[in-house]
């Protein structure tokens, strides 16, 4: 099993009219997350007892109303046990294979642009919630930078029905004692809905988890 995960996450003050803030927040009330509802309470539960994380109102010099936001980043990383870090960029190195690794995501798939190259796009969503009658949480996310020797590559969300705003992050596979690491990071304006601590802790799950089925696969495989 993964050994060790580690967990960073700050704030970097950005100012923006409080209009275009408003523009850019999606309605999220009936959309299904495509993250497993087990993740989302572990997440709610660990940022309980912060704020909000939603931009605070001041007035400009001109006397316009502005909202003065945190912009949020932050990493996670977790260990892989016996896997080396070129046998999982092998694997996690495909960028439209997430429903692979990630349980709560159902479809991954190539819809514009060249596999492996900056600039595809891949669409992801989660599974529909038809008990719920909840559309299904999905995204477009655009390949910005991919380098196999480094093992990592970068994406930025271009569409989505999550209430995304700007969010721009890189996976990586690091060597590690234990065999690798999986480790994202990423950059982002407040995300509707959740808290910095809260969201951070989320993405944690997810590694972990990604790191398990690492394990699972490779191993299955000697």
């Amino acid at each position: 099993m993964h050994t060790d995960t580690r967990v960073t996450y700050g704030f970097t003050l950005n100012t923006r009219s409080r209009s275009s803030i408003k523009q850019e927040q999606s309605e999220v009330s009936n959309v299904q997350s495509p993250f497993s509802t087990g993740m989302m309470q572990q997440a709610a539960a660990a940022a309980e007892a912060h704020g909000s994380g939603h931009p605070a109102a001041s007035m400009a010099d001109d006397g316009k109303e502005e909202a003065v936001s945190a912009a949020w980043h932050g990493s996670v990383r977790a260990a892989v046990e016996g896997p080396t870090p070129d046998q999982a960029w092998a694997l996690l190195g495909d960028f439209c294979s997430l429903h692979r690794w990630v349980p709560s995501v159902q479809t991954c798939r190539r819809v514009e642009g060249a596999e492996g190259q900056p600039g595809c796009v891949r669409y992801c969503a989660g599974p529909v919630n038809k008990a719920a009658e909840a559309v299904a949480g999905w995204s477009k996310e655009r390949l910005v930078e991919f380098d196999p020797v480094a093992r990592r590559y970068s994406y930025e969300v271009v569409e989505t029905n999550k209430g995304f705003g700007r969010y721009a992050a890189t996976l990586r596979v690091e060597p590690d004692p234990a065999g690798c690491a999986v480790a994202w990071s990423f950059e982002a304006d407040p995300v509707r809905g959740w808290t910095l601590e809260g969201f951070v802790g989320f993405l944690d799950e997810l590694a972990r988890g990604v790191a398990r089925r690492l394990e699972e696969e490779i191993m299955s495989r000697n």
